[in-house]
């Protein structure tokens, strides 16, 4: 059975990499199938552009420090909100109940109050 978990939307802060939340896997879980995480910008102004890095850490498994882009949500002129979820597929082996530790780092300031999320799917 496949479990998916997500982590609150937690303000970042800008190129200091920050802590956004920490997922504990069910008992039965045996690896990570999948990782995503999004950073969320409301009100960005077309001078700017959002990027940044999703690291996963874990001290309970051997997940070394692991780095993936970020994705962007941006919200239109119109108000409503452009995002297309990526799952990022991967195969990494945990024991159960192991604490997945999820940061995001910006690779520049922005003007904005961004927000970010991640989400992992475990098997």
């Amino acid at each position: 059975m496949q479990h998916a978990q997500a982590s609150a939307l937690t303000a970042l802060a800008g190129t200091t990499k920050t802590e956004v939340g920490t997922i504990t896997t069910p008992l039965a879980a045996r690896k990570i199938l999948g990782v995503w995480g999004y950073l969320h910008c409301p009100g960005m102004t077309t001078l700017e552009s959002a990027s940044g890095i999703l690291e996963l850490e874990s001290e309970d498994t051997e997940l070394q420090p692991f780095q993936v882009p970020l994705e962007v949500v941006n919200t239109l002129t119109s108000g409503s909100v452009s995002y297309i979820p990526r799952v990022l597929a991967v195969n990494i082996p945990l024991k159960g109940q192991s604490r997945v530790k999820g940061s995001m780092t910006l690779d520049m300031a922005l003007t904005v109050a961004e927000k970010g999320r991640f989400g992992i799917i475990t098997e």
